[in-house]
């Protein structure tokens, strides 16, 4: 939602593990029809004052991400 803490979790890109702040999320349709579903995409305002749009799979609630309790694979 809106307004909830994230934390980046994309592998390999330098602000993984960043946090910040959910500001607009966005359905696309998903192009390759395979799984049939939308793809989410998140614009989240990391806490480095630094923009980032990608995909929702790529983010974990803060909480999860301190706790450990996601599994990053």
């Amino acid at each position: 939602n809106e307004g909830d803490r994230v934390v980046h979790i994309g592998w390999n890109d330098w602000y993984e593990g960043v946090g910040g702040t959910v500001v607009e999320i966005t359905k696309l349709p998903n192009a390759s029809g395979v799984l049939r579903s939308p793809h989410w995409y998140l614009v989240v305002i990391l806490d480095t004052a630094e923009t980032i749009e990608d995909r929702a799979v790529n983010f974990v609630p803060e909480s999860d991400f301190h706790s450990g309790s996601y599994i990053p694979f």
